[in-house]
C-alpha cells in the first residue's frame, strides 16, 4: 500500500518537490491573467485592439483566454462533479472564489458586448436595456471588472496561501501575477499597434506604460528571490533551483531575461518619450517577448515548490 504525502508520493524526512502542479497549471494561470488584464486595459485605460463583427477584439480575446483557463481547471479536477463541489466552498478556497468569478465574468462580458454585434451592416441587439451607456450596462461592466481582477490574482493567492511550501507563502506571488498579466496584455496591444492598426501615439503611450510595468515586475521577482535566500532553508533551495538549478533556463533565462529584461531594454532603445514614432521592430520585440516570459516565469515558480522535511 502506498503511503506518504500525495504531492510527494514518498514518506521520508527530507525536502521533497511537489509533483501535482505542473505545466498545465502554468498555462491555466497565464490564460486567466492575460484574459483578465485585456478586459481591464480596455475598460479602464481605453486600450482597444480593433473590432471584429462590431465587437471589441480585446473583449473577445479576454473571453477566449479565460474560457481556456476554465477548461484547464475543469480538466485538472478530473470529474464534473468534483468541479461543482469546488464552486461550493468560496469561504475557504481561493480556487472556489476564482471559479465563481470566471463564470461571473464570462456571463457578464458576453452580455455587455452583445449590443455591439454587427450583422449585415446592422446592430440587431442595440436595443437591449443595458446598451448605450445605460446604468445597468455600467453596473455590469463594473462587476465584470471586479471579477476580472480576481481572475488575475486568485491563482497567485492559491499559491501564497500554501504555508507548507515556504517559497510560495508570500504576497509577492499574486503581485507578480498581476504585474506580468498587465505587461502581457499590453504586449498584445503593442503587437497590434505595430502592425499599423493602431495610431502611433497610442503605441508610444502603451510602450511607456509597458516599460514601467516591466520594471516593477522585475523588482517583484528580485525581491522574492532575495527574500527566499535569507529565510528558511527550503525556500533557499527553491530560489537556488530557479537561479542555478534545473529551473534556471525557463525561469531565469525565459521568465526574467527573455520576458522582462530584454523587453525593458527594447523599450529604452525605442525611446517612446522622444516624441517620434518608435521603431516597429523594437515595439514588436518588447510586446511579443512578454508572452512566453510570463508563461515560463509561472512554470518556474510552480515547479520550484518544495515541501520541508516532515515527520
Amino acid at each position: 500500500m502506498e503511503t506518504g504525502n500525495s504531492f510527494t508520493k514518498r514518506f521520508v524526512m527530507e525536502r521533497k518537490p511537489q509533483t501535482i502542479w505542473r505545466a498545465p497549471h502554468a498555462l491555466w494561470f497565464f490564460a486567466m491573467g492575460v484574459g483578465g488584464a485585456l478586459y481591464l486595459n480596455r475598460a479602464l485605460l481605453g486600450i482597444e485592439m480593433g473590432r471584429l463583427w462590431g465587437l471589441s477584439l480585446a473583449d473577445l480575446l479576454s473571453l477566449a483566454l479565460i474560457s481556456v483557463g476554465g477548461l484547464i481547471l475543469i480538466s485538472d479536477l478530473g470529474q464534473p462533479l468534483r468541479f461543482w463541489r469546488a464552486l461550493a466552498n468560496p469561504r475557504y478556497s481561493w480556487i472556489s472564489v476564482g471559479a465563481i468569478c470566471d463564470f461571473v465574468f464570462l456571463f457578464l462580458d458576453v452580455l455587455v458586448i452583445l449590443p455591439d454585434l454587427e450583422i449585415g451592416g446592422g446592430r440587431p441587439l442595440a436595443g437591449l436595456p443595458w446598451a448605450g451607456g445605460a446604468f445597468l450596462g455600467t453596473a455590469m461592466e463594473v462587476v465584470a471588472g471586479v471579477a476580472a481582477l480576481i481572475v488575475i490574482v486568485y491563482p497567485g493567492l492559491v499559491l501564497s496561501y500554501s504555508p507548507s511550501i515556504p517559497f510560495w507563502n508570500t504576497a509577492l506571488i499574486p503581485l507578480q501575477f498581476l504585474a506580468y498579466a498587465f505587461a502581457s496584455a499590453l504586449g498584445l496591444a503593442l503587437i497590434y499597434g505595430a502592425t499599423g492598426l493602431a495610431p502611433p501615439a497610442s503605441s508610444q503611450t502603451w510602450l511607456l506604460l509597458l516599460g514601467g510595468i516591466l520594471a516593477l515586475c522585475l523588482l517583484l521577482f528580485v525581491a522574492h528571490l532575495l527574500g527566499a535566500a535569507y529565510t528558511r532553508a527550503t525556500a533557499r533551495e527553491s530560489a537556488r533551483l530557479l537561479v542555478s538549478g534545473h529551473l534556471a533556463a525557463p525561469f531565469l533565462g525565459g521568465g526574467l531575461v527573455l520576458g522582462l529584461a530584454v523587453p525593458l531594454l527594447a523599450v529604452l532603445f525605442a525611446r517612446p518619450w522622444a516624441g517620434g514614432p518608435p521603431d516597429t521592430v523594437l515595439v514588436l520585440l518588447a510586446g511579443a517577448l512578454t508572452l512566453p516570459g510570463n508563461l515560463l516565469s509561472k512554470y518556474g515558480v510552480i515547479r520550484a515548490g518544495i515541501y520541508p522535511p516532515f515527520l
